[in-house]
């Protein structure tokens, strides 16, 4: 299994070329990194092999200004096993582990149980006690013990670089082109499809209902989106309110997907949310027909906005 716990024991791995980082998002930096690292590997004929943590230390160390993941722990790990490396080794980020040093992270952890030959960092990679240990430092001590260093420049992207903080700031204040450019594919959410009160079906907008409430990762704010769904039945274009329905005096957040042009039972099964434009914020309106009247021009909206987006993509 090419997904390892680093509490479970042992690696065995032997050596290898590591890369190491949070990883949260998998975006165009961190892929520029994983290029390097498996271009090295191959080179240097030793496993490509990541080095990572099940969360983001800031939502464990700094909750109260931490936005939210970008990815889930099996987002993140199925798409770096997706990359191409060998191996993706991780450990589950506590604040015991927190306390650290750089320098028992360097021998216990880097040239100890990873047995790293090779070792590549982004510009802005830090670890240990209190971020202590930088890039630079890394590179130096790694020099010292045998080892080499290799620290990935910044990536941008209409001269923003790239990284997960901005691209959080981004999707949280509803700037999803933004996000999408700098990650690199379409911000997401997925869950299992649960029974609402059904009253988008009896106005004619049968929605696919997702739980929100306890979630980790950053939402874009209350409001109505042009989205894609993938679901068991294919990919569709959707119209996706995310809020909490207060022309209905309800307070629980809820994201309602209505897929256009769709039949077929969806209830109990999972379902991906693509998040592609915001078009409007979150409403109460004064009558039930005033929020059906408003659904039918949010709809001529993102039809528009669909056939728009299919005439640029059409060679």
């Amino acid at each position: 299994m090419p997904l390892i716990n680093l509490l479970s024991g042992s690696c065995n791995i032997g050596p290898c070329v590591l890369g190491l980082g949070t990883f949260d998002g998998f975006h165009l930096g961190h892929r520029a990194l994983l290029s390097e690292l498996i271009g090295q590997a191959r080179e240097k004929r030793l496993p490509a092999v990541i080095f990572s943590f099940d969360h983001p230390p800031r939502r464990i160390l700094h909750p109260e200004g931490f936005l939210g993941e970008l990815t889930t722990p099996e987002e993140k790990f199925s798409l770096l096993l997706a990359s191409g490396v060998d191996w993706v080794v991780f450990r589950p980020f506590d604040r015991i582990f927190s306390r650290t040093s750089p320098a028992d992270f360097i021998c216990s952890e880097i040239l100890g149980q990873l047995q790293a030959k090779f070792v590549c960092v982004g510009f802005n990679f830090h670890f240990g006690y209190d971020r202590q240990g930088c890039a630079e430092s890394l590179c130096n001590d790694l020099a010292g013990a045998g080892s080499s260093c290799l620290v990935i420049p910044a990536v941008e992207v209409g001269g923003l670089t790239v990284s997960s903080t901005r691209i959080r700031e981004a999707i949280a204040e509803g700037k999803l082109e933004l996000a999408n450019r700098l990650l690199g594919r379409e911000a997401n959410f997925s869950g299992v499809v649960i029974h609402g009160d059904h009253r988008g079906r009896a106005m004619g907008f049968p929605t696919a209902n997702l739980d929100l409430e306890g979630t980790a990762k950053v939402l874009p704010p209350r409001g109505v989106y042009l989205c894609m769904v993938d679901t068991p039945m294919g990919s569709h274009h959707s119209l996706v309110n995310i809020g909490i329905r207060p022309t209905f005096q309800k307070i629980h957040a809820i994201l309602e997907a209505h897929l256009l042009d769709f039949q077929g039972d969806l209830y109990h099964h999972t379902i991906r949310v693509r998040f592609q434009k915001r078009l409007r914020s979150e409403i109460k309106f004064p009558s039930q027909a005033a929020l059906i009247e408003q659904i039918q021009i949010d709809l001529k909206q993102a039809r528009q906005m669909i056939q728009g987006m299919a005439i640029i993509s059409d060679p």
